[in-house]
């Protein structure tokens, strides 16, 4: 009851002459319309703080902060799928075919696949290329150790994880190379990174010169650097001079670092080093030398092709990995002792990482030893016997191979689809595992089938490869030298340039039919990915 109708019914009362027992009524009215009023009162102080309370619990409730989550994450969600799409539209979605290493059974492994059985494959794009990842003494040194050190390092070289272990294989690594000092680090990748991105910290004005093909953890770490960079065509030493020059006359006291690769791992073709250090003694430059894919298989002891070429010592950083020829896991630089304490002093990448477990720089401290000695001569041997037979029988199969100097076996087949549709064929059909290579590891319009022999492999494994690349070849329609017909005759004439130049750079291999279809593809692809 309100104020104006209490005032309202006092006013009746009171002209009906109602005497003092309605007034005593009234005095009980007003008392129970109080108690009411802060009743209510109170009802909507509690309605308020219910209210406030049920918000407070709401904003702190996991369904709450997922419902949120899931709105946002929608969000991003979005580019990340975006990103996808459009890779797997321009047929380079990486998928890992899971494999199972058969121990001392080397090339022969399990493939498991996503459905069905498992199979027996043989493998021929191993990096591990001697297949020392299977020798029985290597093996055997990394089991002993781990009875002796445990698993782990347990801590950074600085920190409680430098170990006997690590000492004695950085020992072996300095005789390897014949150089005064040496360095480990958790990868090859880590070692390029980290070492470039140091070196203008120590060196004034430094200026990197760096090889179009340079793998990606050279390129990350001269980025990383943040110093000045020229590009120099591929193993072109008159554009090598041509920047030397250049540099030299605007830069007089720039520190220039030369940074190149030994054997380039997917064109194949080799470095002219003692060219290179020529140039660089001439223009009182650095010289930095990668040499991942070279060491085990090449030079004296496998040490690699600068001592092949009897430059070692005139290159003045070589960096290396255990996790290629050598079958273990690391990578590493060798050069004089003051640029390696430098190094180890100021390299970020090789501080604040743990580093590798002391049972594998002792494998890797094992496999090195026998590659030095006659074990590892007779390796080579076999080697690069199965090298050349491999290159022998699909020139005359009529693959299109890129010819060069080196163990890598490039197929070309210049189409993102075409290197996947082969590479799973010969997986599916023939059991044979070999990895498409597509962009960003090589250009577009350079896609490839990279095949790296063994010592392991057999006569009967190379046949089978043969006959089993041309068929896959021919059913789809990619062109070979000895093709009488081939649906895509552009494309022949493209692999055909490319193939007798030797080397995959420049227009000889960008096949204009091929480049429009994958262009064709990804605007349609896009465009359905839009519609949905």
């Amino acid at each position: 009851m309100n104020h104006t109708t209490r005032t309202a019914l006092g006013k009746v009362m009171r002209s009906a002459g109602v005497g003092s027992q309605t007034q005593g009524l009234q005095a009980q009215l007003l008392e129970k319309d109080h108690t009411i009023a802060n009743q209510e009162h109170e009802i909507a102080m509690l309605k308020n703080k219910l209210a406030v309370s049920q918000q407070l619990q709401r904003d702190s409730t996991p369904s709450h902060h997922a419902s949120h989550h899931s709105s946002t994450s929608e969000v991003y969600d979005s580019h990340f799928q975006e990103a996808l799409n459009r890779i797997k539209v321009e047929g380079r979605y990486r998928v890992f075919t899971q494999i199972q290493r058969m121990a001392t059974q080397f090339p022969r492994a399990v493939y498991h696949p996503p459905e069905g059985d498992k199979k027996e494959v043989t493998v021929w794009c191993s990096n591990d290329y001697l297949a020392m990842g299977q020798h029985p003494e290597v093996m055997e040194a990394m089991k002993k150790a781990v009875d002796e050190f445990g698993t782990g390092a347990g801590g950074t070289r600085n920190i409680s994880g430098n170990t006997r272990a690590h000492c004695e294989l950085e020992s072996r690594l300095c005789k390897f190379h014949d150089k005064e000092a040496s360095l480990v680090f958790t990868s090859g990748y880590v070692a390029n990174e980290a070492t470039l991105a140091t070196l203008p910290a120590v060196l004034p004005h430094c200026v990197y010169i760096s090889d179009e093909e340079n793998h990606a953890s050279m390129i990350k770490g001269i980025r990383e650097a943040k110093c000045a960079k020229r590009i120099w065509k591929h193993n072109d030493l008159q554009d090598l001079e041509r920047i030397l020059r250049e540099v030299r006359l605007n830069m007089p006291n720039a520190s220039i670092v030369i940074a190149f690769e030994s054997v380039y791992s997917m064109s194949g073709t080799i470095a002219p080093i003692p060219e290179i250090v020529k140039l660089a003694k001439q223009y009182g430059a650095l010289t930095y030398c990668d040499e991942v894919h070279a060491v085990a298989m090449y030079g004296p002891g496998g040490s690699g092709v600068c001592a092949r070429d009897g430059v070692s010592q005139d290159v003045d950083i070589i960096q290396g990995t255990l996790g290629k020829g050598i079958g273990c896991h690391g990578g590493y630089i060798v050069s004089s002792s003051t640029i390696v304490d430098a190094i180890r002093s100021l390299a970020s990448g090789f501080i604040f990482t743990t580093s590798i477990p002391p049972a594998v720089a002792a494998a890797a401290n094992k496999s090195i030893e026998l590659l030095m000695g006659p074990e590892g001569d007779a390796r080579r041997s076999e080697f690069w016997k199965n090298v050349s037979s491999i290159k022998n029988t699909f020139k005359e199969a009529g693959l299109p191979v890129l010819k060069g100097d080196s163990h890598i076996v490039p197929v070309l087949v210049c189409d993102s689809i075409f290197a996947k549709s082969v590479s799973d064929k010969l997986l599916r059909e023939h059991c044979i595992y070999v990895q498409p290579i597509n962009y960003p590891t090589v250009p577009r319009g350079r896609e490839r089938l990279r095949v790296t022999p063994s010592p392991v492999h057999t006569p009967e494994m190379v046949s089978k490869l043969r006959g089993a690349l041309v068929a896959c070849f021919d059913e789809i329609g990619l062109p070979r030298a000895s093709s009488v017909d081939t649906r895509i005759p552009q494309h022949a004439e493209s692999l055909g340039k490319a193939t007798d130049v030797g080397r995959d750079v420049g227009d000889p291999v960008r096949c204009p039919h091929l480049m429009a279809m994958s262009q064709d593809r990804l605007k349609q692809g896009l465009s359905t990915a839009s519609s949905a």
